[in-house]
């Protein structure tokens, strides 16, 4: 009888190292970055695209940025994300306007529900999912430490491809790349 083998835990270094590398897996994607020149009609595609990504990676392979695919899905499903984000977004502003508790309450909600929810809906795709708060507060405190770790993880990413984007090559990375960890925790723990 052959025992099946589990799949090795990478160490935290390379997990850092696969995650940086991952915008690097199929390079030529990066040019999609440049329908940030079209106003507002590439911005829509753009934010469409980065819930494309997000989807692939929870769901999909790990491997390399997903294609473009149409432009009108993609500015569709980004028109779509910032309606839906918009009364989210509105009572969060509404905590944070509540003198000390709220603001407390505000970066809690910012920090760690609000990345798992947005996974959330970009997989999920329905509004309904960006207000599952119970499943999040579950999911996100009862396994903290390991959240935090993809938090750093992204905060790492997000330093390296920031400096990066000084010389224009990290504004692609850090755009279509930052949230390969959070992902990766919402795959294991959803």
């Amino acid at each position: 009888m052959v025992k099946k083998q589990a799949k090795k835990e990478l160490s935290f270094t390379q997990s850092i190292e696969q995650g940086l590398k991952y915008p690097w897996n199929k390079a030529s994607r990066l040019w999609y970055i440049l329908w940030i020149l079209v106003p507002i009609f590439g911005w829509f595609a753009l934010i469409g695209y980065m819930k494309t990504i997000v989807k692939e990676l929870v769901t999909k392979q790990r491997k390399e940025l997903p294609e473009f695919g149409p432009f009108w899905d993609n500015f569709t499903q980004g028109v779509k994300v910032i309606i839906f984000i918009i009364p989210t977004y509105i009572v969060l502003s509404l905590i944070g306007a509540v003198p000390i508790i709220g603001t407390a309450l505000y970066y809690i909600v910012s920090i760690f529900i609000i990345p798992w929810l947005m996974i959330n809906f970009f997989v999920k795709d329905s509004f309904s999912a960006l207000w599952e708060l119970q499943k999040a507060f579950d999911i996100v405190f009862n396994n903290a430490v390991e959240y935090i770790i993809a938090a750093i993880k992204t905060l790492i990413y997000e330093v390296v491809y920031g400096l990066l984007s000084i010389v224009l090559i990290g504004i692609p990375c850090y755009a279509f790349g930052n949230l390969y960890f959070l992902t990766d925790f919402y795959k294991k723990y959803n």
